[in-house]
C-alpha cells in the first residue's frame, strides 16, 4: 500500500488555499488544511474539504458526449476526447472561413485558472470576442486602479491598523483564508468599519457599522473624500507631490457632505461622518476588493472613489496599507504568456460592445500600457484578466440577431454561461441560435444540456498548478497533482493547446504538457514545477515598499490622476460622481407601489461557488441549504402573508419571477430582499416534469430577474446592476408552481 502527502492548491473558488492532501494507492482519503503553507496556512473550508466527492460522483463526466438530437434534446453520444477535439476544430475551420476568426467566442470561468491560455488561442486565432465571469465581479475592479495609480492594490492584513469592508464578509467557509487575514487583525486591536444592507457576520464586532441601502456605496464614499478633505484630514505631503487633480476633486465633492449621502443611503449622517474620521486617521487603513462595488450601474465610478480615498490617505505601497507589487522580475506573467500583442489592430476594433463600454477595450489597454512598462515592465497588464474583454450581453445579441455582425460559435469553458452572467433569456435566445457550443465541464450544467459537444475536465485535486492570483501578486505558488484523472478528462490548459494545433497556432505551443510549459516560464528564476511544487513550495521577490518614489506611479503623469486622464481621453468623466441606480425610488417614482421593496443578489454562499452545479450534488453540502432561500424582514414577510419556510415568488421589473424559500431575519432592512445567487437543481436533469426543464434553471436561478440592456450597465465598462433593483415579493399560491418562462 502506498501513502503520500500532497501539497495541493484548491481552485474551488478564487482564494485558492493550499491544502493537504493525503492519497492511498492513487485514491484521495483525506484533505486538510495546511499550517505551513507560505500564503494560506490553516485554511480550508467545507467545500475544500469535501473535494474528493466531487470526482467520484456518478454524475462526474468522464467521457466525451456530441450532441444527435435537437438541441437541449438530451440525445447524446459518446465519443472520444480526440473525435471530440477533431471534429470541433474542422467546424471552425470552416466558420473562420465564412466569417473571420471575430465569429468564434470563448467564455471562462473562476476554477479553471486556464485563462492565460485561452486569451492565448484567441489573439492568434485573431478573435476579440473573448470574456469571462470575472466581467461580472473582480476583472473589471482592476482598469480604475491602473488608470488612477497604475496597477490594482494588494491589502497588508498583517500590519494594518483600520479594515473596511464593503458588503463583503470573508467567513470561515467563503473565502476562509481572507477570513482568517482579518481575524488577525483585529485580534491585534485594528479597528473595523462595517457597511452593508443587512447585518452580517460583522456588523457587531464592527467599531462602526453604516447599515445602507443597496447600490449606494458612492454616495457615502464621496461622503467619506468630502469629510476627509474639508476636515483637513489628507495626507497633505502625498497629495502635493504625488497627485495631479486635487483642485478638481476638492470642487467635486463640495456638495457632497454626509447629510446628503445620509439622504441616500439612510446611514445616520454623524456616523457617515464618524466612519470617514476613522478611516482617515486609523492609517494605515485597508479597503479589501469585496465584490458589492463592481455590481452597480455606477461601478466605476464607485470603485475610482474608493482608489482616490486609498491614495489621498497616504495608504498607497506602505506596510499596512495598500499594496503595489509588480511583477515578478524572473517568472514570466500571465500577461506575456497571453500574446496579446498578436492579435492584430483590426480585429481589435470588432470586440463585441468597444462602440459603448471602452474602459475595457484594447483601446484602453493601449492607452494604459506605456507608463505601466516603465514603471512595471509589461506593457500589457491584464491583471486577473482585467483588460479587454468582450461584453458578455454584446455577445449574447451578436449571436440572435448578427448585429453587428454574427457570433456563430462559443466555447464555454468551467462556467456555466446561462447562470452566470445577467438575463437567462437573453443568453438562452443567443446559444440557441448558435452553429457551435462547446462546453467543458465537471457536470452536465444547463448550459452543456444545449451544448453540441461536451468535454470532460480535470478536477483541481487532478492536475498540475502554477498560481500568482492572476498577477495580482508577484509571488508563484507551486500546487501537486493528487491523483490521476479519468482516462478521458483533459485540463482546460490542455484544450487550448490541443484546438491550437488542429487550428495551426503549433509553433506557438511547443509544450506536450502544462509542467513543460511551467518549467519555461520559471527557468529564468532557476526553478523548474517540480522543485516549486515539491521543495520551494513559493517563490517571491523582495517586495519594498513606497517604489514610486523611484519609479513613480504606473499613469501617464507618473502620479496618482485623481483626475484621471485616461477617462477623459475616452470621454468619461474623469472624477467621480453619484448617478441614482436605473431602478430607485427616486429615479422612478411609479415602481414604489408596482415593486416596493429592493433585492441583491451576487453574493457568495457558504456551500458553493456560484452556479457550480456538482456542491449541489454533494449531500454533505446540499444537506445544509437543501433550498434556495431568500432573507426578508419578519414585519414585511408579515404584511405578505409569508411565513418562515413559505414558497414565495420574486419578481422584478423584467416581469420575470423565480421561487425561492422564505427566510425570516431581522438582519436584513425591511424594505431589501436577499436574494441567492447561482441556483439550479441538478437532480431532475433529463426530468420531463413540468418546469424541469435545463435541470430546472428557470425556477430559483437569480440570472432569471437580471437585466441587461444598457440602462443596466455600467456606462465605462459594460458591467451589470446586481444589487438596488425593484422587486416585489408574493405567495406561492396551491396551482402557482409554474416556472417564470417557458422554453
Amino acid at each position: 500500500m502506498s501513502k503520500e502527502t500532497k501539497w495541493v492548491i484548491c481552485s474551488t473558488c478564487d482564494i485558492n488555499c493550499g491544502l493537504l492532501v493525503t492519497v492511498e494507492d492513487g485514491k484521495v482519503k483525506s484533505i486538510k488544511k495546511n499550517p505551513d503553507h507560505p500564503l494560506t496556512p490553516n485554511s480550508i473550508c467545507i467545500k475544500g474539504a469535501n473535494a474528493n466527492k466531487y470526482i467520484t460522483h456518478p454524475d462526474r463526466l468522464t467521457h466525451a458526449l456530441k450532441r444527435v438530437g435537437e438541441r437541449g434534446s438530451g440525445q447524446w453520444e459518446q465519443i472520444s476526447t480526440k473525435q471530440a477535439l477533431d471534429e470541433i476544430a474542422d467546424k471552425m475551420k470552416k466558420l473562420i472561413a465564412e466569417d473571420g476568426p471575430e465569429t468564434i467566442g470563448s467564455t471562462y470561468g473562476w476554477s479553471s485558472n486556464a485563462g492565460a491560455a485561452s486569451r492565448r488561442f484567441m489573439n492568434l486565432l485573431g478573435s476579440p470576442n473573448w470574456t469571462w465571469t470575472g466581467y461580472v465581479c473582480l476583472a473589471n475592479s482592476t482598469v480604475p486602479s491602473k488608470a488612477t495609480y497604475g496597477f490594482w492594490q494588494f491589502p497588508d492584513f498583517h500590519n494594518t491598523k483600520c479594515i473596511v469592508l464593503l458588503g463583503h464578509a470573508p467567513g470561515p467557509q467563503r473565502w476562509t483564508a481572507e477570513y482568517l487575514w482579518i481575524k488577525d487583525a483585529l485580534d491585534r486591536g485594528a479597528k473595523l468599519i462595517v457597511t452593508d444592507p443587512r447585518r452580517n457576520s460583522y456588523s457587531d464586532q464592527a467599531d462602526i457599522f453604516l447599515q445602507v441601502k443597496p447600490a449606494t456605496d458612492s454616495a457615502y464614499l464621496l461622503a467619506w473624500i468630502n469629510v476627509i478633505i474639508y476636515e483637513d484630514l489628507y495626507d497633505k505631503e502625498f497629495v502635493k507631490k504625488w497627485t495631479v487633480g486635487f483642485e478638481q476633486l476638492t470642487e467635486r465633492v463640495k456638495d457632497y457632505t454626509p447629510e446628503w449621502a445620509s439622504e441616500i443611503t439612510g446611514a445616520p449622517a454623524d456616523k457617515i461622518r464618524e466612519s470617514a474620521r476613522m478611516y482617515a486617521t486609523t492609517g494605515p487603513a485597508v479597503i479589501p476588493w469585496g465584490a458589492v462595488p463592481d455590481h452597480h450601474a455606477n461601478s466605476t465610478q464607485t470603485l475610482r472613489a474608493l482608489t482616490i480615498l486609498r491614495s489621498i490617505t497616504g495608504n498607497l505601497d506602505v506596510p499596512g496599507g495598500e499594496l503595489l507589487m509588480g511583477y515578478h522580475p524572473e517568472i514570466s506573467s500571465d500577461d506575456e504568456f497571453e500574446l496579446n500583442e498578436r492579435l492584430s489592430p483590426e480585429q481589435r476594433k470588432k470586440q463585441l460592445g468597444v462602440d459603448r463600454f471602452k474602459l475595457l477595450s484594447w483601446e484602453t489597454l493601449e492607452k494604459t500600457g506605456p507608463a505601466m512598462e516603465k514603471v512595471w515592465g509589461k506593457k500589457y497588464s491584464n491583471q486577473v484578466s482585467g483588460g479587454a474583454m468582450a461584453h458578455p450581453a454584446s455577445m449574447w445579441e451578436a449571436m440572435k440577431t448578427g448585429k453587428p455582425y454574427r457570433l456563430r460559435a462559443l466555447i464555454s469553458q468551467c462556467n456555466n454561461t446561462l447562470n452566470s452572467y445577467p438575463n437567462t433569456t437573453h443568453i438562452y435566445e443567443g446559444l440557441m441560435n448558435l452553429d457551435l457550443l462547446v462546453v467543458m465541464d465537471l457536470i452536465k450544467s444547463p448550459t452543456a444540456q444545449i451544448a453540441d459537444y461536451i468535454l470532460p475536465a480535470t478536477h483541481w485535486l487532478e492536475r498540475p498548478n502554477l498560481f500568482n492570483y492572476w498577477d495580482w501578486i508577484p509571488i508563484y505558488q507551486g500546487g501537486e497533482q493528487a491523483v490521476e484523472a479519468p482516462e478521458e478528462c483533459m485540463h482546460d490548459w490542455m484544450l487550448w493547446r490541443e484546438l491550437g494545433v488542429r487550428l495551426g497556432q503549433e509553433k506557438d505551443w511547443p509544450w506536450k504538457s502544462m509542467e513543460e510549459a511551467y518549467d519555461e516560464r520559471l527557468a529564468p528564476a532557476g526553478l523548474t514545477w517540480q522543485k516549486l511544487s515539491t521543495q520551494d513550495r513559493a517563490s517571491a521577490p523582495e517586495l519594498g515598499f513606497k517604489k514610486y518614489e523611484q519609479t513613480g506611479f504606473g499613469t501617464p503623469s507618473g502620479k496618482v490622476e485623481l483626475y484621471s486622464s485616461i477617462f477623459e481621453e475616452l470621454g468619461y468623466d474623469p472624477l467621480p460622481s453619484w448617478i441614482e441606480p436605473p431602478d430607485s425610488h427616486v429615479r422612478k417614482p411609479e415602481l414604489a407601489k408596482s415593486h416596493p421593496l429592493t433585492f441583491f443578489t451576487g453574493m457568495r454562499e457558504n456551500y458553493w461557488f456560484h452556479s457550480f452545479g456538482l456542491g449541489r450534488s454533494i449531500k454533505e453540502l446540499r444537506g445544509r441549504e437543501p433550498d434556495p432561500r431568500m432573507q426578508i424582514h419578519p414585519d414585511t414577510a408579515y404584511d405578505l402573508d409569508l411565513s418562515d419556510g413559505d414558497w414565495a415568488w420574486v419578481e422584478s421589473t423584467s416581469g420575470k419571477r423565480i421561487k425561492l424559500r422564505s427566510w425570516l431575519s431581522n438582519d436584513t432592512h425591511p424594505n431589501v430582499v436577499r436574494v441567492p445567487h447561482g441556483w439550479w437543481y441538478p437532480e431532475t436533469t433529463g426530468s420531463e416534469e413540468p418546469g424541469a426543464a435545463l435541470s430546472s434553471l428557470w425556477k430559483s436561478a437569480d440570472a432569471v430577474i437580471l437585466h441587461d440592456s444598457d440602462e443596466y450597465c455600467d456606462k465605462e465598462q459594460g458591467n451589470f446592476q446586481l444589487r438596488g433593483l425593484a422587486c416585489k415579493v408574493y405567495k406561492v399560491e396551491d396551482g402557482t408552481e409554474g416556472t417564470s418562462y417557458a422554453i
